[in-house]
């Protein structure tokens, strides 16, 4: 499959000389770059250098014609690239890489810089096996839990391995008001990310628990216990004893409201018929820091979701029994609904959200907006709001910056709607500092429908892509149902 991405014209591959009123050919120089990630460890950082052959990098141009000229990267075994002899002017960064049996959706960066870093932090050793055999549990006995309740659940991290999410009982839940576990067995397979703790590599592993709150009009769920550092080695396709007594977490509070009035206002930005979900409040652990922040699933600490008229209580508190070096970030968003109706008349309803991230120091009192959505969404000139059918595979897409806050950069990703209701499929995603982009030829099909997700962003480093950052700044609109 072959994409066009940019907006500009160039003249490219003209004569060498000029004589003869032809237009000279502008100058070529290469793109170079690194694909080299940051792994996170027990035993500190580790980078590793994938297989060349997971990446396909390209840079893509127009000619004097408005043909698409596309130039594929050669990628090294230290994990440098260089996209050798591109024109000089504005070019468009193509990235796939492979996932599974197939490939993740393109990603493309639109007037991308002359070098790039498509490096990413990950957490977990590289070469982490993942667990393949449903039958992989641990068999725990723990005292010293608080009393077992409604919103009660073991977590499991491991930094070394990567392994991290909610521990499913194999037969039965744990008895109400029980505070110890004799001998009582997990699943494993089910996690977050199911990789196996080799305690022989270096990985500790983390446990804590999650309590939820009762007798308050707006529960949620926070840790509250820890038990940890811990070593051992998971056994695949076995049972592992584990042993421990958990304690106290420190104790940590947060107190924090959503002002309604502002998010509300900034529904019809999102769509003519958006309305408020939710709202969410998450805090969570970067063991990397604030620097450092990775692109995998880490640690939650507290989790609080309300509806629409809901406030969270006046004082969240929750317990962090990680190292003090991990850095806190919390999460404050207030989610938008909108439904989709194909054609086939199956509805889908799509959220997307407003909010912000960053240390969870820096939240406190009631939380505004501070950035809103793109404004005045059209494709091909026209309102994209609702059903636009016949709009052609390549067409132009034109919004207006936000009336409020300031967008560094917009981040755009084409959906696609399953007919019959099921999962929606992202089939590439784009990030430009401009206002109008078209669509690349080979992503839409006739017989399909799709919808665009226009996100803005008030920090965005076209340099290094793929990188996340702790702070950050995000509004969305979505458009209607679009079809080629």
């Amino acid at each position: 499959m072959r994409f066009f991405l940019g907006a500009s014209s160039l003249c490219l591959l003209g004569a060498l000389g000029c004589g003869g009123g032809e237009t000279p050919a502008p100058p070529f120089f290469d793109v170079t770059g690194k694909i080299v990630d940051v792994h996170l460890t027990d035993g500190g950082e580790v980078t590793n250098v994938r297989d060349p052959g997971q990446f396909e990098i390209a840079a893509v141009v127009l000619d004097a014609d408005g043909a698409e000229q596309e130039f594929l990267a050669e990628v090294a075994e230290d994990g440098s690239f260089v996209i050798r002899d591109v024109p000089e002017g504005p070019y468009d960064l193509r990235f796939i890489e492979l996932f599974g049996t197939g490939t993740r959706p393109p990603r493309f960066v639109m007037n991308a810089p002359r070098t790039v870093d498509l490096g990413r932090v990950f957490v977990g050793r590289p070469d982490a096996d993942p667990i393949t055999l449903d039958a992989t549990e641990l068999e725990v006995t723990f005292d010293g839990l608080s009393p077992w309740g409604e919103g009660s659940s073991l977590e499991i991290f491991s930094l070394g391995a990567g392994t991290m999410g909610t521990l499913e009982p194999a037969t039965m839940l744990p008895a109400m008001d029980t505070t110890e576990l004799t001998n009582h067995r997990f699943l494993t397979s089910g996690l977050t990310v199911p990789n196996i703790i080799a305690g022989g590599a270096g990985d500790q592993a983390y446990f804590t628990q999650m309590v939820g709150t009762t007798g308050l009009s707006t529960p949620y769920r926070a840790v509250r216990k820890g038990l940890g550092p811990t070593s051992f080695t998971l056994a695949e396709g076995a049972t592992t004893p584990v042993q421990g007594s958990f304690v106290d977490a420190p104790t940590k509070k947060l107190a924090v409201s959503f002002d309604d009035a502002a998010f509300g206002a900034l529904a019809e930005s999102v769509h003519p018929e958006a309305t408020i979900a939710g709202k969410d409040v998450r805090i969570g652990v970067e063991p990397g820091g604030l620097e450092k922040t990775s692109v995998s699933p880490t640690p939650d600490l507290l989790l609080f979701s309300g509806l629409p008229n809901a406030q969270p209580p006046a004082e969240l508190v929750y317990g962090n029994p990680f190292p003090a070096e991990w850095a806190e970030v919390a999460a404050v968003q207030v989610s938008y609904a909108v439904t989709h109706v194909a054609p086939t008349g199956v509805p889908k309803t799509t959220a997307v959200a407003v909010g912000r991230t960053g240390p969870a120091s820096s939240f406190s009192g009631a939380i505004a907006p501070t950035l809103g959505p793109p404004l005045d969404v059209r494709v091909n000139g026209e309102p994209a709001y609702a059903e636009r059918l016949g709009i052609g595979k390549t067409p132009t897409v034109t919004w207006s910056a936000p009336s409020l806050g300031k967008a560094a950069a917009y981040v755009i990703t084409l959906r696609r709607l399953d007919p019959g209701g099921a999962l929606t499929r992202t089939m590439a995603s784009f990030s430009t500092r401009d206002t109008t982009f078209r669509i690349p030829d080979g992503l839409l099909d006739v017989g399909y429908y799709y919808y665009l997700r226009i996100g803005v962003r008030e920090e965005f480093d076209s340099a290094a892509p793929l990188k996340v950052q702790a702070k950050r700044v995000y509004a969305e609109a979505i458009t209607g149902v679009l079809s080629p």
